[in-house]
Order: structure tokens, then C-alpha cells, then sequence
């Protein structure tokens, strides 16, 4: 029921997805777009606030013409014509922005921009940390309160009663690492969750799929065996008929678990869908793969049919797990 809620209020939340145009925006491009243009779309509308000021001077007006009209051409680009843009073009949003604020807290007089630099700092570090790893985030960040810092501290804005004191520039710069470090949190969780299955806790299809990708593209360019095993329990369905799908559920996990704590570090194993499985193994070969399932049949609490496959250099996720899917059914079938 708490499950149900929970979606329920989600659903809610993305109601306003439902209209039409939003969901072609959605459906057509990927998140990294949407979030760019949304973006994109927010600075665009301050510059038109900034060019409404009278006391600005040729060249910021200027800046903040030029910036607005990029910001809306990218925007419209995604919005109607279903765009998709290239990570580059968030580095680029990111270092325009981060020039913008070296100016407007170095070398400008315009208190309400400066403010809004050291607003906006959070912002960019939530959209660096989710769309870039931690390891690039981590490192941009401190890039960006860096030079930011020194601008703001050679600029008009600083010392005894000005507008920027110490405690606001590193209130200001601990405030943005903790966005970032959050944005790494979720980023990662949200990342294990949608790769995870929720009965067994092994991988689901889409995180096992993403791992053999990943692996068959070290086995090939290393040149060394990798294999796959597809496993399929036996007589399930008698199972659930006749002691319910609780007796199923306890079943999946305690099978799953078994092969976890049995096979080597290395090996993953992951949930195709139902009752069938998958396990991957590294620095594998066929002859060798084999063995093992021989082993791990022989201690597991409920039987199962197993099929392996060696990945070829040609081979994807899919036509190695195919192959391994048709030497199981042969292996049911004696």
C-alpha cells in the first residue's frame, strides 16, 4: 500500500508531463537535452531582465544580448525541433556561465548579477554532479569556486561593508560542495536502483546487458575469454501452484543467493526476467565455465538447467546471451 501510494504521488508530480508538447519534448530527446534547454531557458529569461536595466554599459549589454539570444536558439532547437545535443555543449554552458560570473564579481559594479553568480553556483554544480560522474563533477566544481573566488576577491564586492564578505564567499562555496556531493549520492543510487533486481538483488536485464557490454569490450581488446552462462530453474511453476508465489519469491532468492556466495568475485550473476538467470565470468573459458556450473549445480537447494556461451569478437549482449539461452533449453531437454 505504501508502494502504491508512493507512485501514486509520483504520478501527481509528473502530471504536467501529460501535455502534449512536454511529452513530445520528453519522448524525442534524451534527459541530458531537457535538462540543458530547461537551463538554457532560465538564463536566457535573466538576460531579458538584465537588458531591461538602464545603467548597463555597451559591452554588458551586449554580453547579456548575446547570451540571451544563444540561450533561446539551443532552447528551441530541443524544444520544437527535438534536437538532441552532445555533452559538449554542457561543458560549453557551464564555462559561458562561469565567465559571466568572472566578470559580473571582477570587474563589474552590478550588484544584483554578482548576487546572482553566487546563486547560481549550487545549480551548476547539481548539473555537473548528475549528467558527469563524480570524478569530472569533483573537479569542475573546484575548478569553478576557484577561479569564481579569485574573481570575487580582485572585484568591487569584497572587504569590510562591501556586499561579499569571507563568510558569504565560503558559506557560498561549502554550500555548492554539498550540492555536488548530494547530486554524486543520488546519481549513484539511482544508478544502482534502476540496475538492480528488487526480489534478489542481483542485477536486473538492463544492468546485467550494460555489464556484458562493458566486459566484451575489455575481452576483445585485451583478447581474452569471457563467457556467459544462462540458468533457468526446473519445474518452477509447480512451485508457485502449489505452495503460492511467497514459496516462488523464497525460492528466486535463495537460489540467486546461493550462486552469489558459491561463484568467484569476479562472476555477476543477473535476473533475465521470472525464473531465468545469468551469470557473467570474466577471464573465462567455455571448458572452464562449464566446470563451474557442473559445481554449483551439485550444491544449489533447487534444480536448475544451464547453457554457457564464449563470447566472439563480433558477438553483442544480446547473441551471446542468445546462444547461451539455446544451449540451456538443450540442456532442459535431456
Amino acid at each position: 500500500m505504501v508502494v502504491q501510494d508512493i507512485r501514486a504521488s509520483d504520478a501527481e508530480d509528473l502530471r504536467w508531463l501529460r501535455f502534449g508538447w512536454l511529452r513530445s519534448i520528453r519522448e524525442r530527446t534524451s534527459t541530458f537535452s531537457v535538462v540543458t534547454a530547461t537551463l538554457l531557458l532560465y538564463f536566457g529569461a535573466l538576460g531579458i531582465f538584465e537588458l531591461s536595466e538602464d545603467d548597463l554599459t555597451v559591452f554588458e549589454r551586449a554580453l547579456s544580448g548575446g547570451t540571451t539570444l544563444a540561450c533561446f536558439v539551443v532552447f528551441a532547437m530541443v524544444a520544437f525541433f527535438g534536437v538532441e545535443l552532445r555533452p559538449w555543449v554542457g561543458f560549453a554552458l557551464v564555462a559561458a556561465h562561469v565567465l559571466v560570473s568572472i566578470y559580473y564579481l571582477g570587474f563589474s559594479d552590478e550588484r544584483q548579477n554578482a548576487i546572482a553568480a553566487f546563486q547560481e553556483l549550487p545549480i551548476m554544480a547539481m548539473y555537473f554532479s548528475w549528467f558527469y560522474g563524480a570524478r569530472i563533477a569533483r573537479v569542475g566544481v573546484l575548478l569553478i569556486l576557484v577561479s569564481v573566488g579569485a574573481a570575487t576577491g580582485f572585484g568591487s564586492f569584497t572587504g569590510v561593508g562591501a556586499l561579499l564578505g569571507p563568510v558569504n564567499m565560503l558559506a557560498a562555496g561549502l554550500f555548492t560542495w554539498m550540492c555536488l556531493e548530494a547530486g554524486i549520492f543520488m546519481r549513484h543510487r539511482i544508478r544502482l536502483e534502476s540496475h538492480s533486481d528488487e526480489l534478489t538483488g542481483v542485477l536486473n536485464r538492463r544492468g546485467f546487458e550494460a555489464k556484458i557490454t562493458a566486459e566484451i569490450r575489455r575481452a576483445v581488446r585485451h583478447d581474452r575469454p569471457l563467457s556467459v552462462a544462462v540458468l533457468d530453474l526446473d519445474k518452477f511453476k509447480d512451485v508457485n501452484d502449489e505452495a503460492g508465489h511467497a514459496a516462488g519469491d523464497y525460492v528466486l532468492r535463495a537460489v540467486s543467493s546461493h550462486w552469489m556466495s558459491l561463484s568467484r568475485s569476479t562472476d555477476l550473476v543477473g535476473r533475465l526476467g521470472g525464473d531465468e538467470f545469468a551469470m557473467l565470468m570474466p577471464e573465462t573459458d567455455a571448458d572452464e565455465a562449464r566446470a563451474l556450473m557442473i559445481r554449483l549445480r551439485e550444491f544449489t537447494p533447487h534444480p536448475w538447467s544451464w547453457g554457457v556461451a564464449q563470447v566472439r569478437p563480433d558477438d553483442t549482449a544480446a547473441s551471446v546471451i542468445a546462444r547461451a539461452d539455446a544451449a540451456m533449453y538443450d540442456d532442459k531437454r535431456r
